[in-house]
């Protein structure tokens, strides 16, 4: 598949829709400072520009990019947003709030560095109707093309709709030396795919959500650059590293054409949210996103294995609420997540007892998933997360998440069903001491 070919198009999709892709540009290039501002002079008349960053990232590239744009006469509004408690920014409504009271009149948005930063930007800009544009300076997460933001709001971590960049930029060199935990952090996020496609076609096979095979394709022609040789990025090779980015990219497009986080995003990924929400509740730091979804992908893997041994469900009952204890003061709103999902849960527990139904489902999983031991293998090889030390969480406290991540979402994932069939809670303690300790 070729990238370039894909952008600023409109194509009609074997799935049956119309997919648009908006992004315009992709600068993958050590002169990308270069063409920054004549791609950006493309998309508007103005020259009034917001640039968005963290301290880290304006050293970096920010400040070549202000003076890059000031030099060919942009007028440039900076925005340094500050750390947390934790030692980095975030992404949360609080946040929101600041920046959207610092942000200024402007004909464009800039944001500088890769997750927080980039959702910060695109969701101030969706709000005050602006395009906006990301120069990456790590291969951390696939948010960079997404439309999506993933904000925390009132403690809850929760997926809105914004619009995706006109136009992302990298200078090579600048993501190949970023630091190794965040290049480790994009790998974590893009080992899920297999898994969160699995759960896709779980919802599609189920609940009959839309799914594209477009889609969850997008990525695979790239998959065996970091997952045959994961050392390689660990070694940063400059090959390996430019699949990895392209990889994130691909699969934020793919994202933002469908319109939803299901071909990037299934249950591997709640280990992570819920990390984070326990974090706000109780103040112990969380690690990356993307290493903390490197373990829940392992996590979700070994499900699907204990699934796919299964010739006759049995569906059991679930609980009719969450823990309220657990929650504390987040309660109200993960149980409204929760109450909106049982619906669904209820259908997916009827249809368990159809044969054909069932045997569908896991003809699909079987040819989509790989297994906890490739998946440990890969993190392991590439210098990854892949335990429970490895993101400085105690094994009592990603035992807690386990139990609790399944109530966070209303959106239905193989964690559900772990719950209805008995898998979960009863085979928590042994999947995390075989495959998340060592």
């Amino acid at each position: 598949m070729n990238l370039e070919k894909l952008l600023d198009t409109t194509f009609n999709c074997r799935c049956g829709r119309s997919h648009k892709v908006p992004i315009r540009n992709i600068i993958y290039s050590e002169d990308a400072l270069v063409h920054l501002p004549g791609v950006l002079s493309s998309f508007v008349d103005g020259r009034r520009i917001v640039l968005i960053a963290d301290q880290r990232t304006f050293d970096i590239v920010g400040r070549h990019a202000q003076e890059a744009l000031e030099q060919t006469n942009w007028l440039v509004h900076q925005i340094i947003v500050p750390d947390s408690n934790h030692g980095s920014p975030v992404c949360d409504d609080t946040t929101h709030n600041w920046l959207n009271e610092q942000f200024p009149s402007a004909d464009i948005a800039l944001a500088i560095g890769s997750g927080v930063i980039n959702d910060l930007t695109k969701w101030s800009a969706f709000d005050h109707d602006l395009p906006y544009a990301v120069f990456a300076t790590a291969a951390t997460m696939n948010g960079f093309t997404a439309a999506n933001v993933a904000p925390t709001i009132k403690g809850v971590k929760t997926l809105i709709r914004a619009r995706s960049p006109l136009a992302v930029f990298a200078v090579p060199s600048v993501i190949i030396n970023a630091p190794s935990e965040l290049t480790a952090a994009g790998l974590g996020d893009t080992i899920a795919k297999p898994l969160s496609t699995a759960d896709w076609l779980f919802n599609n096979i189920f609940l009959e959500e839309n799914f594209c095979r477009y889609c969850s394709e997008i990525i695979n022609s790239l998959e065996a650059y970091y997952f045959t040789h994961p050392e390689d990025i660990r070694t940063r090779q400059p090959a390996a590293i430019e699949a990895l980015l392209n990889a994130l990219l691909y699969s934020g497009i793919a994202m933002t054409i469908i319109g939803t986080s299901a071909p990037a995003s299934g249950g591997e990924h709640l280990l992570s949210h819920t990390l984070d929400m326990m974090s706000s509740i109780d103040g112990v730091a969380h690690d990356l996103h993307g290493r903390q979804v490197g373990l829940g992908t392992i996590f979700s893997a070994a499900i699907y294995q204990h699934i796919l041994r299964i010739d006759i469900p049995k569906p059991l009952s679930l609980p009719s609420d969450i823990d309220s204890t657990f929650w504390g003061h987040l309660f109200e709103n993960v149980r409204d997540q929760y109450q909106q999902k049982k619906p669904k849960l209820k259908t997916i527990r009827e249809k368990l007892t159809d044969a054909e139904t069932w045997q569908t489902f896991i003809a699909a999983a079987r040819q989509q998933v790989r297994s906890p031991s490739e998946i440990k293998n890969c993190l392991k090889s590439a210098g990854a997360a892949h335990t429970f030390a490895d993101i400085k969480c105690s094994r009592e406290r990603l035992l807690a998440a386990v139990l609790h991540m399944h109530e966070i979402r209303k959106r239905p994932t193989i964690i559900d069903l772990a719950w209805i069939l008995g898998i979960l809670p009863d085979s928590a303690d042994e999947i995390i001491d075989t495959w998340l300790t060592t």
